[in-house]
């Protein structure tokens, strides 16, 4: 890293060298610089480091106009270019922003065009003549709305990934995860193993990179269609058309397509953010022999803790899946729900247990075909009845609490 930084300023001290005959940049070479060093940065073919930070809306061409006075005086209008100052400038403030994990091409990127704009900014804030100038600036940068800006940001767009989809990655980590899937890799190729163990940025590239997210058409992503199902998938149907997992991976894929494409353009075009999330605990719940005609129907399970002598009226937990049709029998993993202003990282990555406790479970059904309606939400109408559930409740699939449908009262 430091070596790509130490190539790219020597680079750039050659590129002023020859221009200054080898003495300092100065006031008056501002313009010769702006037009052979800045103006090739800005048009170039090759993405800037903003794209590092952000998926779209913001290029460092943005910034950059077609002669240095008017590009200049609309930066100083702006509030970009410190005068007094040049070296501190808010513009090169946000070209020297990298993310954590800093790609190596985007840091040589991002070193030239730092200390291009540094050189030419220096010498620009030294030079009466721009300084003299003084009138109305055109406008400059992204036209973006601030929320637009926020929101297309690549650590936002990580966070809801994680949100909708990293914590669901318990039902796909045995057989996508290179730690636990040597059996499925002989069988199927490395492709399998598209899941990275405890990096969940890593893993969204590499869904990206391998086209299993569809920017075009994001309900056909493979990384949608396979767990429902909708196309052959050895690990069999992981959740259902219409259930809160269904709904979630929906939520991210048309995101990321909207994001990546530059779709959002006003506020109103923003998805509303969801008041609650769902944390996966890894706890299952198995509920047994469910009548013959509820068989193949999409069902609801509220979990609700006690409230003193009472039951809560706010559900700690939810899971929805299909019931077997064959079987009657249902199971899914439960999964903690969380106010969105309480759903902080590390609540959100660390694996999260249910207390062993008693609990009232509220099941909810419908028919499958009415799950797949837009805006479809399971309503009071639903419901089917409750039971009540108790004692330690452990993880993983093997050992699950379980209620037979002849416990369920029918209310």
């Amino acid at each position: 890293m430091k070596r790509t930084l130490l190539v790219a300023l020597i680079l750039l001290a050659g590129a002023i060298a020859s221009l200054t005959d080898g003495r300092p940049l100065r006031a008056s070479d501002s313009a010769e610089f702006f037009a052979r060093r800045i103006l090739p940065i800005a048009r170039a073919q090759r993405a800037s480091s903003c794209t590092e930070c952000h998926f779209a809306g913001v290029e460092l061409g943005q910034y950059v106009l077609d002669d240095e006075a008017s590009t200049f005086a609309a930066l100083r209008a702006a509030g970009l270019i410190d005068v007094a100052q040049p070296e501190q400038s808010k513009l090169l403030a946000f070209i020297r922003r990298k993310p954590e994990r800093e790609d190596a091409t985007m840091a040589k990127v991002r070193a030239e065009e730092s200390a291009a704009f540094t050189a030419w900014i220096t010498a620009a804030a030294k030079n009466p003549e721009l300084l003299s100038k003084s009138g109305d600036a055109p406008p400059i940068g992204t036209q973006l709305p601030p929320e637009v800006v926020r929101h297309v940001r690549s650590d936002r767009l990580l966070a809801s990934f994680v949100e909708n989809i990293w914590v669901e990655m318990e039902r796909c980590i045995n057989c996508h995860s290179p730690e636990r899937n040597e059996r499925w890799v002989k069988e199927h190729g490395k492709q399998v193993s598209w899941l990275v163990p405890r990096d969940p940025a890593a893993t969204m590239k590499y869904l990206a990179d391998e086209g299993l997210i569809d920017v075009d058409a994001p309900e056909k992503s493979l990384l949608l269609l396979k767990p429902l199902g909708a196309v052959e998938h050895a690990g069999h149907v992981k959740f259902a058309v219409g259930s809160r997992t269904d709904r979630q991976f929906r939520r991210f894929l048309n995101d990321y397509a909207a994001t990546v494409a530059g779709k959002y353009k006003t506020t109103g075009d923003l998805p509303p953010p969801t008041k609650q999330l769902a944390i996966a605990t890894g706890q299952q719940l198995k509920i047994t022999e469910m009548p013959t005609d509820q068989r193949g129907r999409l069902i609801r399970v509220l979990l609700y803790p006690r409230d003193g002598e009472a039951w809560s009226t706010r559900p700690i937990a939810s899971g929805d899946s299909q019931i077997n049709p064959q079987d009657g029998t249902w199971m899914n993993q439960m999964c903690e729900l969380v106010d969105r202003e309480q759903a902080t990282p590390d609540r959100l990555l660390k694996p999260r247990l249910l207390p062993g406790e008693r609990y009232l479970a509220k099941l909810y059904i419908v028919d499958a075909t009415a799950a797949t309606k837009p805006n479809f939400e399971f309503g009071d109408a639903d419901f089917y009845g409750s039971a009540e559930v108790s004692g330690n409740w452990h993880p993983g699939w093997q050992k699950p609490k379980t209620i037979a449908a002849g416990e369920i009262v029918r209310e």
